[in-house]
């Protein structure tokens, strides 16, 4: 597993539907099989800016566990909505990833905006569960899979690249996946870059293929051992 899959995630972001996504380790709007390494944290502070609207800010937490080894990993989580209007709620997120054979791709099944009550899902939404193949092909990794959330059903499809700028860690990465109750798609691009051993700065735009604003994604991940 490369260090780079550490601080991936997803972020809520206004072009989606009213569903909010815990922080699930992924590419830019999807999830992808990778997790962190067992025992580390990411701490996640990130910002949505749309083309129009308010900015969006999060709050989120992951952490990764392979207490079985390296070919079972198990990742947990949560965030929460911080501003504008009221914060909250609260909402988790969980993934099993298992590679059996080094040589094919990686499963990963997991389920998001996990809200613990019936007033916190009218307010974030429904739960966002998932199964995508991970697969590094050497000069890239490909994703694919498929999401499963009442009335916003998804295909989930991502490329993406690491390369080295000034001796760290760089990866490249778009992905797409359905919006709008399948009407349209959400395209998007962006980077990862880890700055610091323990920081590392997440961008990327995202474009509704047919309508809806552009909109940046901002993400700061400050990463720990324990």
């Amino acid at each position: 597993m490369k260090r780079t899959a550490l601080a991936l995630g997803i972020a809520a972001t206004a072009a989606l539907p009213p569903t909010t996504y815990a922080t699930s380790t992924g590419l830019n709007n999807i999830p992808t099989a990778d997790t962190p390494g067992h025992r580390e944290g990411v701490f996640q502070w990130f910002s949505t800016f749309p083309t129009q609207g308010k900015a969006d800010h999060w709050l989120g937490f992951k952490t990764g566990l392979k207490p079985f080894g390296a070919m079972h990993r198990f990742e947990g989580g949560f965030d929460s909505h911080l501003a504008p209007g009221d914060s909250g709620p609260v909402v988790f997120q969980f993934k099993y990833a298992v590679q059996p054979w080094s040589h094919l791709p990686t499963l990963g099944l997991g389920s998001a905006n996990l809200a613990l009550t019936r007033e916190d899902r009218d307010r974030a939404g429904q739960p966002f569960s998932f199964a995508v193949l991970t697969h590094d092909f050497g000069w890239l990794r490909a994703h694919a899979g498929y999401a499963l959330q009442h009335g916003h059903n998804t295909a989930l499809f991502g490329l993406d690249r690491t390369v080295k700028l000034f001796g760290r860690d760089l990866m490249l990465r778009g992905d797409f996946r359905q919006i709008d109750d399948q009407d349209q798609w959400l395209g998007s691009a962006g980077f990862l870059f880890h700055f610091h051993n323990n920081l590392a700065l997440e961008s990327w735009v995202s474009q509704p293929t047919d309508h809806g604003p552009t909109l940046l994604t901002l993400k700061l991940n400050f990463i720990f051992r324990f």
